[in-house]
């Protein structure tokens, strides 16, 4: 059904590829319906993309003398060795081990990991920008919504786009009081939820809003809403998709 350019002897899917982006539209688009059917090949992503995720949100200003040395460009080789194996399951699985070494000594570093990125919004005339349409531009099976609490008067807009096994989130958070510690939580059947991502609110985000890109290890049909709360659970704001 792969080429044998897209799909090694021995391999499934491209999951290195995959996971830095280097793959063409074609091989996008195969590599995703391989996954889609695939729950071995799927696995290793998630797993490899969690801490990839986890290295990428680290914040340069939590390292106090910068972050660790070729720290993502070891990431980027370990990602690279993952696409060269061709001997199958047992040696992808070396390398992500390796991988998820970089993480850790990364995140020791840092003293601490940020689940998802936070960036605060620059002042501006009128509403609060919609999420950034980087990564969902492409993507029509991208769900968008928006609320504001009538009761906290917090302001949610959340675009979502659904990937193998796990989503995406972009939000745009506005209304919460500086020095609440909060989470970005996806809502799944029977109101379970995953973090998606953390921060905290600055000065700068209470006033103007605080936009977050995160992801969560749930099946994105299984998804019905997206929330906001601080660490001791009291909801901001909810958005139902």
């Amino acid at each position: 059904m792969k080429s044998d350019s897209l799909m090694p002897a021995g391999d499934h899917v491209d999951i290195g590829g995959y996971l830095t982006g280097e793959l063409d539209q074609e091989q996008l688009r195969q590599a995703e319906e391989h996954l889609a059917g695939c729950a071995e090949c799927r696995s290793e992503v998630e797993s490899l993309q969690g801490w990839k995720n986890a290295l990428e949100a680290v914040p340069e200003a939590m390292l106090l003398d910068g972050p660790p040395e070729g720290g993502d460009l070891l990431l980027q080789r370990t990602l690279r060795q993952v696409r060269s194996e061709s001997s199958g399951r047992r040696q992808r699985r070396l390398a992500i081990m390796s991988a998820a070494a970089v993480v850790a000594l990364a995140a020791a570093a840092s003293g601490g990991v940020l689940l998802g990125r936070t960036t605060t919004d620059t002042p501006e005339t009128g509403a609060l920008p919609a999420p950034s349409t980087a990564v969902t531009a492409a993507n029509p099976a991208t769900r968008q919504a928006s609320t504001t609490d009538p009761g906290t008067g917090a302001r949610l807009t959340v675009a979502l786009t659904p990937a193998a096994g796990w989503v995406r989130v972009n939000a745009a958070v506005s209304g919460i009081p500086q020095g609440e510690r909060c989470r970005l939580l996806v809502v799944g059947e029977g109101g379970s939820t995953v973090l998606a991502g953390s921060w905290l609110v600055s000065d700068e985000g209470s006033a103007n809003g605080t936009t977050l890109d995160g992801s969560a290890l749930i099946d994105p049909a299984t998804v019905s809403g997206v929330r906001v709360e601080n660490t001791d659970g009291k909801a901001y704001a909810t958005v139902r998709l």
